[in-house]
């Protein structure tokens, strides 16, 4: 009964996506707009969350500075669900003209050095559509994704996330594929910026005036199979354009110290958050756990 009920509204709301994802890119901005102006005016979504994230990481701006921050950061969620639900539809052609990959020669000197890559990003932009990293480099491109319970829409987001060359795989099965699949041509997707269950935490680092607990995953894999390590920073040129620069952290993380991967994968995305703090996923409860706290 209950896959019954996952089916019927799957398909139901199904042709309500792909008659959204066709439109036009003024038209789903119009969209967002509104959107926009329901979210955050009329709904608040998570807005004490977002305040609070905003206040602690950013102590030297005033009231006023955080809510303009604030107001910019839905403006720019409400895009990122448009463009996402337009995922479903965009040609790899209108992709690739919309998300430019700036430097990918940086893939393919570690290709022609037989090093798979360890592709770090964060919730930074349009992350959605990193997925288009693979058009750009000649990796076998995987990543990770968080499996729905509903099996129905699971396969679609999967089939849509794959359309532009990514294999994906669920959280669960990680170190399985990765482990058997260790040839020196792949890439491997991690987003590490969020926060990990408490009964995981294992490191703390600083990030945004902030005691963070993180996830060791992306650490721990990169080093146990010798992969370089590269971080991806996606900045917006205009609506509904970005470009993508990559910079080599490590050619060969297993000769780095433990924590040193983390360490600067966050030193990094602070920087760039601290340059565009509006386009970071602040209604994350990405500091709900306290440090010395027990839970």
């Amino acid at each position: 009964m209950k896959n019954f009920k996952q089916a019927i509204g799957t398909y139901l709301i199904l042709p309500f996506i792909y008659g959204i994802s066709f439109m036009p890119h003024f038209i789903l901005y119009m969209i967002s707009d509104f959107f926009y102006f329901f979210l955050y005016h009329i709904i608040k979504y998570r807005l004490p969350v977002i305040y609070e994230n905003l206040s602690n990481s950013f102590p030297d701006k005033t009231r006023a500075e955080i809510l303009v921050i604030q107001k910019a950061f839905y403006k720019n969620l409400m895009d990122i669900i448009l463009e996402t639900v337009k995922e479903f539809s965009i040609s790899k052609k209108e992709m690739k003209k919309r998300f430019k990959f700036i430097n990918p020669e940086v893939f393919q000197e570690h290709f022609n050095n037989k090093k798979s890559v360890m592709m770090m990003m964060g919730h930074f932009n349009n992350w959605e559509y990193g997925v288009s990293t693979s058009m750009w480099v000649p990796q076998d491109c995987w990543a990770v994704y968080a499996r729905l319970e509903n099996k129905f829409m699971n396969k679609y987001l999967v089939h849509t996330r794959e359309r532009f060359g990514f294999k994906l795989y669920p959280m669960e099965d990680t170190y399985n594929v990765m482990l058997n699949h260790k040839q020196g041509d792949k890439l491997y997707m991690f987003m590490a910026d969020q926060s990990p269950h408490h009964s995981k935490i294992k490191y703390w680092t600083d990030f945004l005036h902030q005691q963070t607990p993180v996830h060791l995953g992306a650490e721990k894999l990169s080093r146990m199979l010798n992969m370089a390590v590269v971080f991806i920073d996606i900045q917006k040129v205009k609506r509904g354009y970005y470009e993508i620069t990559a910079s080599t952290l490590f050619d060969d993380a297993a000769k780095t110290q433990e924590y040193e991967i983390t360490n600067a994968y966050f030193e990094k995305l602070e920087k760039i958050i601290q340059e565009n703090p509006a386009n970071w996923l602040w209604s994350h409860k990405r500091w709900k756990y306290k440090k010395g706290i027990k839970y």
